[in-house]
């Protein structure tokens, strides 16, 4: 009989800070390992497009997707780019194709690419409750969009024309006002209230 693999403890391995987060995000997420094979995915992704762990890239994207999946995922890989945004048709295990937005990034390890991690919103799809929006300033938008985009905290600071400790205060309020621990939460999280 064959053992069933510990997925949540691959995600733990992988991502020990965001697991615990990662884990209740609304929106459907998943982890691919660096084969580009489905690692983890949250009980959204599960519920919206069946249970696609242990599944490569090849086997979920249809077929007229396969190429662009492929070349993003090695991108990202490769180190060539941090994030990639793209609409794809996912084929789920009954081989229904469901059209879905995918917004994936790097997930980093020390000094190296260990996989990616990816929110998949289904389009068209009604976007989930998650109760009321924190209000965040003008100026913590500002840094949360640079945020989004990958900037460090030099790159904000110097994007907006402030110090890079008015940027650090800005990243602690937003990370207080969000209820989440890192800036790569922060952004998670921001997707998933649609503030971005």
């Amino acid at each position: 009989m064959a053992t069933e693999i510990d997925y949540t403890e691959d995600l733990r391995r992988i991502a020990p800070d965001l697991a615990p987060s990662i884990a209740k995000l609304r929106m459907p997420a998943y982890v691919l390992d660096r084969t580009g094979t489905v690692r983890w995915m949250n009980s959204s992704a599960i519920e919206h497009f069946g249970d696609l762990r242990g599944m490569r890239i090849g086997q979920i994207v249809s077929p007229e997707y396969r190429t662009l999946a492929r070349q993003e995922f090695a991108s990202k890989v490769l180190g060539a780019t941090e994030t990639t945004e793209a609409r794809v048709s996912v084929r789920n295990p009954q081989g229904r194709e469901i059209p879905v937005d995918i917004s994936s990034t790097q997930l980093v390890q020390g000094d190296s690419v260990v996989g990616v991690f990816g929110l998949a919103d289904p389009a068209g799809a009604p976007a989930p409750a998650s109760g009321p929006t924190p209000h965040l300033t003008p100026r913590q938008m500002d840094v949360l969009r640079q945020l989004a985009m990958g900037r460090s905290t030099e790159g904000i600071a110097e994007a907006l024309g402030i110090s890079t400790e008015t940027v650090r205060n800005h990243v602690r309020g937003i990370l207080e006002r969000l209820d989440v621990h890192t800036r790569l939460e922060a952004v998670i999280r921001a997707h998933t209230l649609d503030l971005i």
